[in-house]
């Protein structure tokens, strides 16, 4: 049985990794502050260790030695006001995580290293863009969360002199259980939803399975390497995500919210709605992944069947 080391596994993404992960018959083994807690959440037969202080200390070495593969899914959730302590909590759950569980890889003799370390990144990483298509050839924006995500990935690709090294810049994950749906369901489904701020910038989705299918894809194949864009092959922008999503809920979706309103409301953090990516999964595509999503409207079916 191999042994896949999961950071974040209580969340959306890490949840739906685990369950993966054993359905194919690999033995998850979650890392986590409070290890009682959260195995509450999850299936007995997971393999649980504390990692208390992820951002000043290194996790077990027991926990790592001998597992085939990592999947680090820490992160404060990106969604709330961003005041100065809020963006600092932002980064350095980020980055200072990374820094410690890559500490912890060199710490290992050799033979019991992870032979791949798949860490979670974001299209944040490009900024705000218009409508020209981008892929992982593109470089970095320079607003606040394209720095997060960029310093993030530099200490997760730190890791490739000891493992081969995966970033997974994950776009706007659509989920029953979760994520940026979840936030949105309740406008819409009280009929007060529509386009964000004009709705012409694009939203870089990605329907849950094709999350786990690309995380699994990167532990598997071994040219799955450096960065590489989770989205969907056929982006929208914000007007048809709303026109797609009051049609299979069967509600109106044609109420603009003006991004001065979301600005009142958010504060800065309104610019992840009011601006966006098209963001295209080549490297994916060119390691063979199969979508089992392509399109937006079934996708949204699809997972609105079990929300």
């Amino acid at each position: 049985m191999t042994r896949i080391v999961v950071t974040g596994a209580t969340g959306t993404i890490g949840r739906a990794v685990c369950l993966e992960l054993l359905a194919r018959g690999d033995q998850p083994v979650a890392l986590s502050r409070n290890p009682t807690a959260s195995a509450a959440d999850l299936p007995a037969s997971i393999e649980w260790h504390a990692w208390r202080d992820t951002l000043a200390t290194p996790p077990p070495a027991e926990a790592l030695s001998g597992a085939t593969g990592i999947v680090h899914l820490l992160g404060e959730p990106v969604s709330q006001r961003w005041t100065a302590a809020a963006k600092q909590r932002i980064r350095d759950s980020r980055v200072l995580s990374t820094r410690m569980l890559v500490a912890a890889l060199r710490d290992l003799p050799e033979h019991e290293r992870p032979a791949v370390l798949v860490s979670q990144s974001a299209t944040g990483y490009y900024g705000p863009h218009g409508d020209e298509q981008l892929d992982e050839r593109d470089g970095a924006g320079s607003d606040f969360l394209a720095g997060v995500v960029s310093a993030w990935e530099q200490e997760a690709l730190a890791a490739q002199d000891v493992c081969r090294a995966a970033v997974t810049r994950t776009g706007v994950v659509l989920s029953p259980t979760g994520g940026a749906l979840a936030k949105m369901l309740p406008f819409f489904r009280a009929g007060v939803g529509g386009p964000v701020a004009g709705g012409h910038q694009y939203v870089p989705w990605v329907h849950i399975d094709d999350v786990v299918g690309a995380i699994l894809l990167c532990l598997d194949n071994d040219q799955a390497q450096g960065p590489l864009n989770v989205t969907a092959p056929r982006p929208v922008d914000n007007a048809e995500l709303s026109g797609a999503l009051g049609r299979v809920l069967g509600r109106p979706a044609v109420l603009p919210v003006p991004a001065f309103a979301l600005k009142l409301l958010y504060g800065e953090m309104s610019v992840i709605v009011t601006t966006g990516q098209r963001v295209l999964p080549s490297r994916l595509e060119e390691l063979g992944y199969s979508f089992r999503h392509r399109d937006l409207e079934p996708a949204l079916r699809d997972v609105l069947a079990t929300a």
